[in-house]
């Protein structure tokens, strides 16, 4: 594991409640434990849990910590899973010219360097493993769809009129990066390795 085992004791503790059964959970001691909490309050500085009645209550900082704890936790196994083997594949790939590009050829690149055991062909949308393309957002700024992998601003020139000053100044739209895989490929290990990359 990449994560800082303090880190594993510390949710322990706050989903059991208690060091005794957060010792049990882990198959350590509950001095071990104690310790443990007791490195991670001195490198925060901050109390993390209060005893009241025979129960282990973590304190609002706890919460705050925890919010924090549960992204690095993720982070930290999106990482382990990038670097598992995978079995040699070709992905066919349909882009168009600038969101491949732009987005999708630099991280193809660095993707293939952790897995040079995977290759990437551009192909036709008919024929791909995995489409990426961009889609305008909707109304809402917070309306991403699912299958979102990104969003970006693109500057947008429209056309000017005659006597239409207003047409002439730049303006910007968000559009979102679709990650559509065929629903072979949907189910492999590798496509979600690559979304998992393109998301980081």
């Amino acid at each position: 594991m990449l994560e800082d085992f303090r880190l594993e004791v510390f949710i322990a503790v706050v989903n059991e409640r208690s060091f005794t059964k957060a010792a049990a959970t882990l198959g350590i001691s509950q001095p071990a434990v104690s310790q443990n909490i007791a490195e991670l309050e001195k490198t925060v500085g901050r109390k993390l849990f209060e005893r009241l009645r025979g129960e282990v209550v973590p304190t609002a900082d706890a919460e705050v910590l925890m919010i924090y704890v549960r992204k690095l936790m993720s982070t930290c196994e999106t990482a382990g899973h990038m670097f598992s083997k995978l079995s040699t594949a070709k992905v066919r790939i349909a882009a168009s010219e600038e969101v491949y590009n732009f987005l999708v050829a630099p991280s193809l690149e660095a993707f293939a360097k952790i897995h040079p055991e995977v290759t990437f062909e551009r192909c036709l949308f008919e024929d791909a493993d995995l489409v990426i393309k961009l889609k305008p957002s909707g109304d809402s700024a917070f309306d991403i769809p699912a299958d979102s992998i990104a969003r970006i601003r693109m500057s947008l020139f429209p056309t000017p009129k005659m006597g239409d000053h207003s047409a002439t100044h730049e303006k910007t739209s968000y559009f979102d990066v679709l990650y559509l895989p065929s629903q072979a490929f949907a189910c492999t290990k590798l496509c979600r390795l690559l979304k998992e990359f393109l998301v980081a």
